[in-house]
C-alpha cells in the first residue's frame, strides 16, 4: 500500500515495488499501466551507461532517445536504471533504485498556489548542458560541449538555437516550502521538475 504525505499546495505519494515495477515496464515495453499517467509528458533517466530522454505521443507511448540515437542514450530497463523521472506541469513520478529493488514517490501540485502567500512554490530554471549543435532527427536533437560531453533531448533544435555559443535548452524546476511552527524556519520539504524546453523558440 502507498503512504501519501500531505506538504503545502502538493501531494507526495510513496510508491510500492509493484508501482514502481509497473511504471518501468510502461516506459521499457510499451506495456500497460496500472496507475495514475496523467500530468506527465517527458521522461529523463540515468542509467549505468549514459542518460536517456523521452516525451510521450498522444496514444501514451513514450518516444525514447534510445530509439533514434542508440549509440549515445542506453535503452531503459530494470537492470540498467539508477534513477528515472516521469514529469509534467502537474506531477512528476520519481523512480530511484536502492539496495533492496526500486523505490518512488509520486508528487502532485494539490491546487492552484495563493499569490500572497510566502510559501507558495517556487519554480526554477536551470541551464541544461549542451552548447554544440550536432544532428536533429525525429523530434530528438543531439547536442554536445567543447568538452566532448553529449546528450539527446526529446525536442527538435537547429544550428541557429545554439549560435554565438549560447546554452539555450532549459529545465524548470518547482520547489515546494516547509515552514517550522516553533522557529518559523521555512526549507524546501520537497522538490520536482515540471518541464524542458528551448528559450530560443
Amino acid at each position: 500500500m502507498n503512504d501519501i504525505v500531505q506538504i503545502k499546495w502538493c501531494t507526495l505519494e510513496q510508491l510500492d515495488h509493484r508501482a514502481c515495477t509497473g511504471y518501468l515496464d510502461w516506459v521499457a515495453e510499451g506495456a500497460g499501466i496500472g496507475g495514475d499517467v496523467s500530468g506527465v509528458e517527458w521522461l529523463l533517466a540515468y542509467c549505468h551507461d549514459g542518460v536517456t530522454w523521452g516525451r510521450m505521443d498522444d496514444g501514451h507511448i513514450w518516444q525514447m532517445s534510445s530509439m533514434v540515437f542508440p549509440d549515445i542514450s542506453p535503452s531503459v530497463f530494470a537492470s540498467n536504471l539508477l534513477e528515472l523521472r516521469l514529469f509534467g506541469q502537474e506531477r512528476e513520478i520519481l523512480i530511484w533504485r536502492t539496495e533492496d529493488g526500486l523505490s518512488g514517490r509520486s508528487l502532485a501540485d494539490q491546487q492552484m498556489f495563493e499569490k500572497t502567500d510566502p510559501c507558495r512554490p517556487d519554480t526554477e530554471t536551470r541551464i541544461l548542458l549542451g552548447n554544440k549543435y550536432r544532428e536533429s532527427k525525429n523530434g530528438f536533437t543531439l547536442i554536445a560541449t567543447a568538452r566532448g560531453m553529449q546528450q539527446v533531448v526529446p525536442m527538435e533544435c537547429t544550428t541557429d538555437h545554439f549560435s554565438g555559443d549560447c546554452w539555450p535548452l532549459r529545465l524548470a524546476v518547482r520547489h515546494y516550502f516547509e515552514e517550522d511552527e516553533k522557529t518559523g524556519a521555512v526549507r524546501v520539504g520537497a522538490s520536482r521538475l515540471v518541464n524542458v524546453f528551448n528559450k530560443g523558440g
